[in-house]
């Protein structure tokens, strides 16, 4: 009896590996087709003209951009009072425990997103000062992310402060260069040391870790004008040099969109979603196309994950046998911000179907705040005719 469970254990140990090898089959000649030269600004995910064309839309009061943009006023971290609050050490454990300074670093960097916006929309200084207010406040007091989520902190927030120091960067002039230069400390000493291996560390974790990191450090990148962080950090998530989750490859399967997390629950399975789009936005503005990487596998996980949330049947099985051999229910019809940009691209731009992910885009249009990923979705990723101010 336990001979015969030692050779179960042996084959599923095979099989497992089996099919990572399977997932991970690219090589790094593949990933050097995908690495640039240079890096353009601002250039996370915002190019020059895009906020120039979303400034037009919100001033002429068109939809939906006008509606979406409200919403973002509407939230408390918009208001010109807003005053950060930074910590010298922020803590989290697992599952959110023993907080000290989260929720309020996570607040911050959104606020100073939302303010470099409304910099662009209205061209008020105020709220490009407010802006470097916040950047300054943190990167002059952070010392140290602690704690048992620490990786997972660092990889969702960094991103939000660099998308909002990139726009004031390379859009106003009144950014002291050691004020920069001290934001880039705060981004190589506190934030980067944290998500540097994109956790391929431990098989405990699961994909959205990794790939918060791997968004994160594009962002990172991107900001501190590094060609080789930014090569790096896509060939990691081509599945080029690396365990599998936080890929292309090891986080959707080829055959059906299954997400790694589909059997966990549907909020993590989104999150993954949420950072491979995100990923695949910053990879475009600097001209590398992991939208279309491996025959759009980003595409078919988007419409995988929204079929089945929208009460549909899908294909499943226990993916690298971590959760239960069916599907989970939980959170499921539950939607992050993370629909309308993907929908875009894969649609207006590739000129490819997403029935079911359009279904989600107009049920939750226009998209709001999120506490992991970038927010205000429509408001910054909708880029089709303006529509009518009822629909």
């Amino acid at each position: 009896m336990i001979h015969n469970k030692f050779l179960f254990i042996v084959f599923t140990l095979l099989m497992t590996s089996l099919f990572s090898y399977g997932q991970l089959a690219n090589t790094p000649i593949e990933s050097k087709k995908y690495s640039v030269q240079e890096l353009s600004h601002p250039g996370i995910m915002h190019s020059r003209e895009e906020l120039s064309i979303l400034k037009g839309h919100v001033n002429n009061g068109e939809e939906p951009w006008a509606r979406a943009y409200k919403a973002m006023e509407a939230w408390k971290g918009s208001s010109l009072n807003w005053t950060p609050s930074p910590f010298e050490h922020v803590h989290r454990d697992s599952y959110g425990a023993n907080r000290v300074g989260d929720p309020q670093i996570g607040n911050d960097a959104e606020a100073a997103y939302s303010h470099a916006i409304q910099w662009i929309v209205t061209g008020n200084k105020a709220h490009a000062e407010k802006t470097i207010e916040i950047l300054n406040a943190w990167s002059g007091t952070i010392e140290t992310i602690t704690g048992k989520d620490d990786n997972l902190v660092a990889g969702m927030i960094a991103h939000k402060f660099c998308n909002a120091a990139e726009i004031i960067r390379h859009t106003y002039d009144n950014w002291a260069e050691d004020d920069v230069d001290q934001f880039k400390g705060m981004m190589r000493d506190v934030f980067y040391p944290l998500i540097s291996n994109y956790y391929t560390n431990s098989l405990n974790s699961n994909g959205n870790w990794g790939l918060s990191m791997v968004n994160s450090v594009l962002a990172i990148a991107v900001f501190c004008d590094d060609v080789e962080l930014f090569n790096n950090a896509v060939s990691h998530v081509m599945g080029t040099n690396a365990q599998p989750y936080s890929t292309f490859s090891g986080y959707i399967d080829a055959n059906t969109g299954q997400c790694q997390e589909s059997g966990r629950d549907q909020g993590h399975s989104q999150m993954g979603l949420g950072y491979l789009a995100a990923i695949s936005e910053i990879a475009w503005k600097q001209g590398v196309d992991l939208y279309g990487y491996l025959d759009n596998r980003l595409l078919h996980g988007f419409e995988y994950f929204a079929k089945y949330n929208l009460g549909g049947d899908v294909p499943y099985y226990n993916m690298y046998g971590k959760f239960k051999d069916v599907i989970s229910e939980k959170s499921r019809g539950k939607y992050e911000p993370v629909f309308e940009r993907v929908y875009n691209h894969y649609v207006r731009v590739k000129k490819l179907p997403m029935p079911y992910t359009q279904q989600i885009v107009d049920k939750i249009r226009p998209e709001g705040f999120t506490s992991s990923m970038i927010s205000w979705g429509t408001l910054t990723g909708y880029q089709g005719e303006p529509m009518d101010s009822n629909d």
